[in-house]
């Protein structure tokens, strides 16, 4: 996860980084289908569990974000996330997922906010 990355979720409500945190998962899931035409072995296998570690990171912070409660600071699950896709050799995933989602045209509008 680059700086900017980093950046552009800590300026987001709550609410937002729910939204962006499940689109990231979502992507990330489409990554993972690539894989299975790429990869195989066990280069498939370190591939599909390093998906796994990560949506397990961002699910679970969806779910302690809506109960507020039982979650890391979201600068330690940055860290997190960026530790976890280098681990893994994940890291172009992770970035296309975030920067797919920042590019989503609702982003830009002024007026969206789930506050």
């Amino acid at each position: 996860m680059t700086e900017e990355h980093k950046l552009w979720y800590l300026d987001l409500s709550n609410e937002n980084k729910q939204v962006a945190l499940a689109l990231v998962a979502n992507h990330l899931t489409i990554a993972g289908r690539a894989f299975l035409l790429d990869l195989e072995g066990d280069k498939l296998k370190l591939a599909f569990t390093g998906i796994n570690e990560l949506q397990h990171q961002i699910s679970q912070h969806i779910a302690a974000i809506g109960i507020d409660r039982d979650r890391y600071p979201d600068e330690v699950l940055c860290q997190i996330l960026g530790e976890t896709a280098a681990r893994y050799g994940m890291a172009s995933a992770l970035q296309g997922a975030i920067e797919h989602t920042q590019s989503r045209s609702f982003w830009k509008d002024k007026d969206f906010n789930l506050e």
